[in-house]
């Protein structure tokens, strides 16, 4: 059994490692404030990370925590930077000197988007914009600290308790509200809970490196929205339109699939489909 120690536990993602890495682990969460579930870490502040791993001894940090607002980053690219970039080398400086392992959490946004093919861990990075440029930042810091850190990359995150694409088109749809959604941007839906189980599974496998761990199959949000309806049982129409037909203030990558050549090669795992996934995610939401 190992120790633990979990960072942005509260968040959609962090919450289902705390649950995934708890039935095997000894977890210790942690949270930018304090609350009855997880103990309050301001992953920027070096002072408080140094105090919590000298406290606490674990034998991995699970960096969870992040700035995701990718729009507003745009003019908060200085804030976006502390938490993407200065709080992973916080946490990459802390595990140095202790001696624990590190797992961050990273993004499909350090791509370009401008391929057709799916994008394994050796694909050439090409960040644009300030939101994608402070994840990628913050891979190359805890790359030059700890060169046998894990770096997980997922993308196009969902699942329960948080805001995401699913829940927000299931909302409107059922609200009656028409829906345009793009149809020209491409990628890989990722599943909160298969992205925890994959990254307990490389965790406990010891891996190094970069690990893509997004569900298999490619889709467009157009794609994603049209069949999180249809399994959801509401005939709404969904209509198509293109980037240019919604301007955002960031760039969003057109095309940034995952392929989990790591996990399947390494390991032999193979994710679900994003479909099986999405089906399992409105499945629960109905039962709750």
């Amino acid at each position: 059994m190992a120790r633990v120690l979990v960072t942005g536990a509260r968040g959609m993602l962090g919450r289902r490692m705390v649950e995934v890495f708890g039935q095997r682990h000894e977890v210790i969460p942690t949270a930018h404030s304090a609350s009855p579930e997880a103990e309050a870490l301001d992953i920027t502040d070096r002072a408080a990370v140094a105090r919590i791993v000298a406290r606490t001894a674990p034998d991995w940090i699970v960096n969870a925590a992040a700035y995701t607002a990718v729009d507003r980053a745009e003019s908060e690219e200085a804030l976006a930077m502390l938490v993407n970039a200065n709080g992973p080398r916080e946490l990459a400086s802390a595990a140095c000197a202790s001696g624990a392992r590190l797992l961050h959490v990273s993004t499909d946004f350090v791509f370009r988007g401008e391929g057709k093919e799916p994008l394994d861990e050796k694909a050439p990075a090409g960040p644009v914009g300030a939101y994608a440029r402070s994840k990628w930042a913050g891979e190359e810091a805890v790359r030059h600290l700890l060169p046998r850190a894990l770096i997980l990359r997922v993308a196009w995150l969902f699942g329960p308790d948080g805001k995401n694409f699913v829940d927000t088109i299931l909302k409107a749809a059922r609200e009656g509200r028409s829906l345009r959604v793009v149809a020209d941007q491409w990628g890989t839906p990722t599943f909160t809970v298969d992205a925890a189980e994959a990254a307990l599974a490389v965790m406990e496998a010891g891996l190094e490196g970069t690990v893509h761990a997004a569900n298999t199959g490619v889709t467009s949000w157009h794609a994603f929205a049209t069949e999180a309806c249809r399994i959801a049982g509401l005939s709404t129409e969904v209509q198509p339109i293109t980037t240019a037909d919604w301007p955002t203030p960031a760039r969003r990558p057109q095309y940034s699939a995952l392929h989990n050549r790591v996990l399947e090669e390494r390991l032999g795992r193979r994710q679900r489909s994003w479909q099986e996934a999405l089906k399992d995610h409105i499945s629960r939401s109905i039962a709750s």
